[in-house]
């Protein structure tokens, strides 16, 4: 278990039970034991941070079916990179002028609902955007008309919870590439299933970014960028070491060596064979809790919004006068403490088994039980 640990006690700071997935606030997921080993390793010598990058591309291309690879400072920074490629191309005098985007093109379309705080991070390179559509989706000749000569691509958003009213990828891809105008999915909390690293290229994507501190339990701080050869290149003339608008987002070399090592890791594990090991993790917890009054409980796995099993509980808030933030907050303040998310959409609570370590389900589920009786 991890809720004791020398270093944070030393600092005063109370480690939680992260109950909540691989949200990037509580630490992300946790490193699996042969990636720490791997960085500790690499941390003791010294190498051209270029050239590493390129070889790590290189397995990141190879596993996903992309023509190139990088690494980047999570899906956020792959967000902002994504973009100023597509702005800059490989011309470094506009590489250098970001995020004053004079001479560029400086504007991307995307469909209204997928507009929210992840998708704002595009502007942080000086784009602006054009969203076709509407919250209750988007027609193809919506898309088509956001399009125009000043457009420097187009962005999908893939996440748990993203509305799937609107333009499939495919759909979206037709539409740009008819204009000759690339395709950015961030996909980055989509995994599992491992078919999704190649699922968006062959979708029609030209960059993909992927979140390397989730499910692939590879360094918090680390994402893939991969896609078209011209455009990932042009990504890594934005970031780091250049003298670039991602200049700050410092990837260094053990954290590129414990992304590889963790992706390498990955692929090699079997999803059917963890979501059992998930299911296995949850059952004590469903058993103790469904015997609680006012409660609906269940194990949901959907391809939307809970792609791993995932404990729901629903909490019927108005009906017996619970109070969610008041029960977020007692879990949070009690011991040991325990973090968690309220979906207010759904009125529920939910508990993703992926940062449970051994023992920590028992706990959880007195500590449940003991703020929802």
């Amino acid at each position: 278990m991890t809720t004791s640990n020398p270093v944070y006690d030393e600092l005063g700071v109370k480690p939680v039970i992260h109950a909540a997935g691989t949200i990037t606030s509580f630490g992300g997921s946790k490193p699996r034991p042969e990636v720490v080993d791997a960085m500790a390793i690499a941390s003791t010598s010294f190498v051209s941070l270029t050239e590493l990058n390129e070889k790590v591309g290189e397995y990141i291309a190879e596993v996903t079916g992309a023509e190139a690879g990088l690494v980047v400072s999570g899906a956020a920074g792959g967000v902002v990179l994504s973009i100023a490629a597509c702005m800059t191309g490989k011309n470094v005098g506009f590489v250098r002028q970001l995020p004053n985007t004079t001479g560029m093109k400086n504007e991307l379309a995307i469909q209204k609902i997928h507009r929210g705080g992840y998708s704002d991070m595009y502007t942080f390179a000086g784009v602006k955007f054009n969203e076709a559509g509407s919250v209750n989706g988007c027609l193809r000749e919506e898309l088509d008309l956001a399009i125009n000569e000043n457009t420097a691509a187009v962005a999908y958003l893939f996440g748990p919870g993203v509305l799937t009213n609107g333009l499939s990828l495919r759909e979206v891809a037709e539409v740009a590439h008819a204009k000759g105008v690339p395709v950015i999915v961030d996909a980055a909390a989509m995994l599992p299933p491992k078919s999704n690293l190649r699922r968006f290229i062959e979708e029609g994507a030209d960059l993909v970014t992927f979140s390397g501190g989730k499910y692939i339990r590879g360094p918090q701080g680390t994402g893939l960028l991969f896609g078209r050869k011209d455009l990932v290149e042009a990504a890594a003339l934005n970031t780091a070491p250049n003298h670039s608008i991602g200049r700050p987002q410092k990837v260094t070399k053990d954290e590129m060596v414990g992304l590889y090592v963790a992706l390498k890791l990955f692929m090699e594990t079997d999803d059917d064979q963890l979501f059992a090991q998930y299911r296995e993790t949850l059952a004590p917890i469903h058993n103790n809790l469904k015997k609680i009054e006012n409660i609906d409980i269940d194990i949901k796995l959907t391809e939307s919004k809970y792609h791993v099993p995932t404990l729901v509980i629903g909490l019927n808030s108005n009906r017996v006068g619970r109070d969610p933030q008041k029960l977020l907050q007692e879990l949070l303040d009690g011991e040991p403490r325990v973090f968690m998310t309220y979906d207010a959409n759904e009125d529920c609570l939910s508990v993703n088994p992926i940062n449970l370590q051994q023992g920590e389900n028992l706990l959880l589920s007195e500590r449940l039980a003991e703020v929802l009786t």
